[in-house]
Formats: structure tokens, sequence, C-alpha cells
């Protein structure tokens, strides 16, 4: 019965052995069959995406607005003409005995209007359209950075599930192994009905997770195709990008309060609120411009006979009295760009408190990773040694069945450690915009416009220092 025993948890312990060596494999057998990496998957899910691509429709969008803006610099000529029929009954044509007499007016005009100058209303809404269509290609980024960081995110969960399937393999080759040999034991009656059905109840459990480990692998490969568009099946180790990392803690928030797309983004809607203050400041003034206008014309304004009216001029136009009401939106606006500022310093925060916990993750991971591959070495040790007791019936068959159950746990522990630790560090180059660049991959197509540096914006303003009052 010892000699049986020997035999049996000797086979079963060489075939757990060798469980690290499948998992490897794995991605191995990937690489050799054409296996998409996580930089190409990132490229392709960042041309494609919708999100993204959303983001950039609005940014051209956003665009066509500046353009609005721009055209309040030019003229607007208006053209008009008409023909119709007209009767037309006063005193004047009554004593001239001609109210019955029909009009058939028929005239063309033209009008042309130019505002020379506004106080800053037309500079201040150009101002303002073009920090949001920074804003908005900022958001493109934003977009690239989030999204690529999702596709990275997925791929490694496709590799980690990957192992966790094979190691599911391993354990339950373990215990069908076991249980043949134990089915071979009872055939002999060296070993007990109960010792076989004890393993039999653990190989169906094994059975399970096998399952349930490949039904996870599939959903992985599922999020991963709606993330890319592809149908990825073979994927390989992604490039390690600890190189890239900033080199503390504190240099890395610092990237974040600066670098991090959401909070350049915020900082641009805070100088269009600024710039929308502005031009609410030009309707306290009057506006200048010029204009001309011509028309031509017969039986018009009810007189027989041709016409023609011309007129060019000047104009200052004032709205002197509006019972408060420009005053208050000059003064709602100076609050929307204080809001804005606000929401800016809550991104930065949000920013601040993403890197400090991938950091932390991080570094927490990195042990975590160091305690599991010891704690794997120990057990591996241990399934030795309750083989050695087992053989001389120190140890039950419980035992040997609890150490491979704690083997294979710590050893799709380890390997979920491994792969945290790696996206850990995305999380911190995501966070400081540094992700996409680490991978050498290009943002979307209208990511990284500039145009309020083009149209003259200037630096931005460190806080609102415009004149205020208080509602009562």
């Amino acid at each position: 019965m010892k000699k049986l025993r020997k035999i049996t948890i000797t086979a079963s312990v060489l075939f757990a052995s060798v469980s690290a060596m499948a998992i490897g494999g794995a991605a191995l057998a990937q690489e050799q069959s054409g296996a998409i990496s996580m930089t190409e998957a990132v490229t392709v899910g960042v041309d494609s995406h919708p999100q993204i691509s959303q983001a950039q429709m609005n940014k051209e969008a956003i665009e066509f607005e500046r353009k609005q803006a721009q055209g309040l610099y030019g003229p607007r000529v208006e053209v008009e003409a008409g023909v119709g029929a007209r009767r037309l009954d006063n005193p004047t044509r009554n004593s001239l005995g001609i109210s019955n007499d029909w009009l058939n007016p028929i005239d063309a005009q033209v009008r042309a209007d130019w505002t020379v100058f506004d106080f800053g209303r037309r500079r201040g809404e150009l101002l303002r359209q073009a920090a949001r269509v920074d804003g908005a290609s900022l958001r493109v980024l934003e977009r690239s950075e989030f999204i690529g960081l999702q596709i990275a995110r997925q791929y490694l969960d496709v590799l980690l599930q990957e192992r966790v399937v094979a190691a599911s393999m391993d354990n339950t080759g373990f215990h069908r192994t076991l249980v043949g040999n134990l089915s071979e034991g009872v055939q002999q009656g060296s070993i007990s009905i109960a010792d076989r059905q004890q393993a039999e109840e653990r190989l169906q459990a094994a059975l399970v997770r096998e399952a349930e480990a490949s039904e996870t692998l599939q959903n992985a490969r599922i999020r991963l195709q709606a993330l890319t568009g592809l149908p990825i099946q073979a994927v390989m180790l992604p490039p390690d990008l600890g190189a890239m990392l900033p080199a503390s803690e504190a240099q890395a928030i610092g990237l974040a309060r600066t670098q991090n797309p959401l909070v350049r983004e915020a900082q641009a809607d805070v100088d269009a609120a600024n710039a929308l203050a502005k031009s609410a400041k030009g309707d306290l003034y009057p506006t200048v411009g010029v204009e001309a206008y011509a028309r031509a014309g017969d039986d018009i304004d009810g007189f027989q006979g041709e016409t023609t009216d011309v007129l060019a001029r000047a104009y200052v136009r004032w709205e002197i009295f509006d019972s408060g009401i420009n005053a208050a939106k000059y003064q709602e606006m100076v609050r929307r760009s204080s809001e804005a500022r606000f929401a800016m310093h809550s991104r930065q925060r949000d920013a601040e408190e993403d890197v400090r916990t991938a950091w932390n993750g991080l570094q927490t991971q990195q042990r975590v990773v160091q305690e599991l591959a010891t704690q794997s070495t120990v057990t591996d040790g241990l399934i030795n040694s309750y083989q050695e007791q087992f053989n001389i019936g120190r140890r039950s068959l419980l035992d040997v069945l609890d150490a491979q159950n704690t083997r294979y746990n710590v050893q799709v522990r380890l390997e979920s450690a491994r792969f945290s630790e790696i996206f850990a560090q995305y999380q911190v180059l995501a966070a400081t915009n540094l992700f996409l660049k680490a991978l050498s991959v290009e943002p979307h197509h209208g990511a990284g416009e500039n145009e309020r540096e083009i149209y003259g914006y200037g630096p931005s303003v460190v806080a609102e220092q415009q004149g205020r009052v208080y509602p009562e």
C-alpha cells in the first residue's frame, strides 16, 4: 500500500511541477502563431474607436464655431428684390383722384453693414471659441489615452486569463491522474473507496474551475474585441515600460497637475469662460460701424414712377439704459469663470488621486509579487513534504489535496499580481499623459491643437481679478 501511495503521489506531483512551464508555454505558442502585440492593438483601437471619433467630430464642429466668430470681423451684405401689386387709399391720393389706381411695385435693394469697433465683443468671442477648440482637442487626447489604457488593461486581462486557464488545466490533470492511480489502488484493495471518492470530488471541482476560467477568458477576448474592433485570439507579453515612469511619486504628481489631459482641458474651459466675460463686458459699451444702402424700383413707397435711394453713413449705437441687464450678465460671466477654475482645481485633485493610487498599487504589487513567488516555492516544497509523510502514513490524502489547492490558488494570485503590477505602471503613465508616448503610439487625429497661441490669447490668468459686485 505504501508503495502504491508513493507511485500515486509522485506521479501527481510530477504533473503539477510542470505547470509553470505550461503557463509560460501558452504565450510562446501564441507568439509563434502570429499574435497581435499590445502596441498594435492600442494603435488600431485609438484610430478606430467610436468614442474617440465622436470627440474628433466635436472638435471639428467647434472649429466651425470659431470660423463663425472670425466672420464677425467682416461686413455683412444683404440683397433683396420684390414685385407685387398695391392699392393705396389716403387723403393725398383721394385729393389727386388716383386712390383707385393700382400700383405695381418692383424693386431691388442691397444693404452692407460693417462693425468697425465694438470694445472687445468679437475679440472675446473669437478667443472663447479658440479656447473651446483647444479644449475639444484635449478631449480627443484624453479619449485616446483613456481608450488606449482600457485596451491595455483588457489585453493584460486576456494574458492573465490564458494563464489561469493553463493553471486550471494543469490542476485538472493533477486530479485526473490522482483519481486514475487511486482507482488502481481500489481494484487492488490497497486504497479505500472513500479516498478515491474524495479525489473524484476534487476532480469535479477542478473541472468546474477550468470551465469557468475558459468562460472568463472568452469574455475577456470579447471585451478586447469591443475596444479594438479586432477578433484577437493570440496575444503576447507587452513591453516593459518601467523605464518611462517618472523618477518619483512627487514628480509624477507634478506632471499630473500640469500634463493630465483632463486638467489641461479644464484649463481651456477656464480660458474660454474668461474670454466670454471679456465679450460680455463689451456689451456695456457702444458699437461703432459703417453701413451703405442702395435701392431702386418702380411704384415703390406709394409713389408712381421710378425711385432711386442711396445712403452711406457711419454710426454709433449704444444702449445707454437696459435696467442693469448687461452689467448683471458681465458679473455672471465672471462667476462662470471662477466656477470653471474651481472645476479645474477639482480635476487636479482627481489627477493627483489617480497618480497616488496607481503609485501605491505599483509599490504594493511589487511586494506582493515577491511574497507570492516565495510562497509558490514554499508550496512546491510543501507538496513534496506531504508526499513523504503520506508515504509513511503521517499525512492523509486530504492534506495532499489541500496542498495542491493552495498551490493552484497561489499560482493564480501570483499571475494576477504580476499583471496588476504592469497595469499600475500604465496607470501612472496615463495619468501623466505619457502612456501613448511610451508605446510610441500617436493619439487620434485632431489631438494637440493650440489655437489659443495662433489667435494670440496670451498667458492664462492665474485668477479672476475683474471688478465684482455682489447680488443683494
